[in-house]
């Protein structure tokens, strides 16, 4: 295939007289056909092979989009997948110190009714010891009453037995 035929090889072509050849003029105007052809196809070759050039360049530049489409593609994916995660670390955080705070609300709560309790066992100790104090002081006032009225009593009987005397 290396040995194909030009334009130029077409045009400069002779060929021997024979004496039973072709006829030379057919020969010529035949030559002349195909070097138009030949001159034709040259062209559309010419034309084809730079719209092929043209073409191989816009396929160069789709396949570098296309490379970069995927590359930010996968940038964004993992920056995605990197806010989530951080989002998903973030809600961890704020749940467990939510929980914290919480079971330090219950553990001072808990504190706050113990103590409310000791309060109250004392106040009904101070109350019960109050009251036994207050019934002792009512006893030894009763009995000191009884005690002065038990003379009282004898003094008006004498003075009424005067009376009836």
């Amino acid at each position: 295939m290396s040995d194909l035929l030009t334009v130029l090889d077409i045009e400069r072509i002779s060929f021997n007289k024979a004496m039973r050849g072709y006829n030379p003029q057919e020969v010529e105007e035949f030559l002349e056909k195909v070097a138009e052809s030949l001159q034709v196809y040259a062209e559309k070759v010419k034309t084809l092979e730079v719209q092929l050039s043209r073409f191989d360049e816009q396929i160069q530049e789709y396949a570098e989009l296309k490379q970069s489409l995927q590359e930010a593609l996968v940038l964004a994916q993992k920056s995605a997948e990197e806010r989530v995660s951080s989002a998903e670390g973030k809600a961890e955080a704020i749940i467990a110190e939510s929980e914290a705070q919480a079971h330090q609300i219950v553990m001072s709560a808990k504190d706050r009714v113990d103590t409310h309790k000791r309060d109250i066992q004392r106040l009904r100790q101070v109350r019960y010891q109050f009251v036994a104090e207050f019934k002792g002081l009512l006893a030894k006032f009763g009995s000191l009453l009884n005690s002065l009225e038990a003379p009282v009593e004898e003094e008006e009987g004498e003075k009424e037995g005067e009376s009836h005397r």
